[in-house]
């Protein structure tokens, strides 16, 4: 009798020691799943704030450089750095095969951030550069749109498809953009955007690759196209509206939306 109750006794224990055992590894299962369920969050970054700075070094003794362009602080800001410091120095070069190396070259630029936010940054430089034997000074600008995702160089064809429905759209909703810069006044815009239409040129300007630049502002991007020295400039810039040009962008995130 004695031997039947330390039997039982002895399963009673077993049973309640492997019941205790079983709860406490469902409830550490629990716990693992708990942990693999949450949320991810991203790492904190820091917003970019930029100042601005002028670059004076010159290719040579003979030569005076002035180009205005900003400086980031914040995250990506040291690779973002040194793509505005590369495109700044290449205005400041003089192309040798043409020129020799003691050139006077004359540059004086501006620049603007035109947009800043979490994915994209538009910049641009734009003044008067002049090369010693040149006939005559030229009124520049250029444009730097880089993507802070992946920190490569925007252009045109990556933006949109500017096929001859997008050309139609461009000659009929194009406007004055206003600011940062515009070559002409607003009185002649319309008549100086006419000439760069297929019905004054023999070349179509969007069939030349990076003939036509762009930078993004908030309310739209702007078209900087080259124009006729004797019309009183070397570039004509036309805004459009993200809307009007949706169909034809090219990429599932939009730049100008933060």
């Amino acid at each position: 009798m004695k031997r039947k109750i330390i039997c039982v006794s002895v399963i009673l224990i077993s049973c309640i020691f492997a019941v205790g055992c079983g709860k406490k590894v469902i409830k550490n299962e629990t716990s693992v799943a708990a942990v693999k369920e949450e949320p991810i969050t991203a790492a904190s970054t820091e917003e970019l704030s930029k100042t601005m700075s002028v670059f004076t070094e010159a290719p040579n003794k003979n030569s005076s450089i002035k180009i205005e362009y900003p400086s980031f602080t914040g995250d990506h800001s040291k690779e973002l750095n040194t793509l505005v410091l590369d495109k700044v120095k290449s205005f400041a070069e003089i192309d040798t095969s043409v020129f020799s190396a003691d050139t006077a070259l004359t540059v004086d630029y501006q620049s603007a951030v035109t947009l800043l936010n979490s994915k994209m940054v538009s910049i641009i430089f734009w003044g008067s550069s002049y090369t010693e034997g040149s006939a005559y000074p030229v009124s520049n600008l250029f444009t730097l749109n880089v993507d802070l995702q992946t920190m490569k160089e925007i252009t045109l064809k990556d933006l949109y498809k500017t096929d001859a429905d997008f050309e139609k759209v461009f000659f009929e909703k194009a406007f004055f953009p206003t600011d940062p810069i515009t070559s002409y006044d607003e009185a002649s815009f319309p008549d100086m955007l006419k000439l760069q239409s297929p019905e004054y040129q023999t070349v179509d300007p969007f069939s030349i690759a990076d003939n036509i630049i762009v930078f993004l502002k908030p309310d739209g991007v702007v078209f900087s196209v080259p124009a006729i020295h004797a019309t009183g400039s070397d570039h004509l810039e036309a805004q459009l509206k993200y809307s009007d040009i949706q169909k034809f962008y090219l990429l599932q995130q939009n730049y100008w939306e933060d």
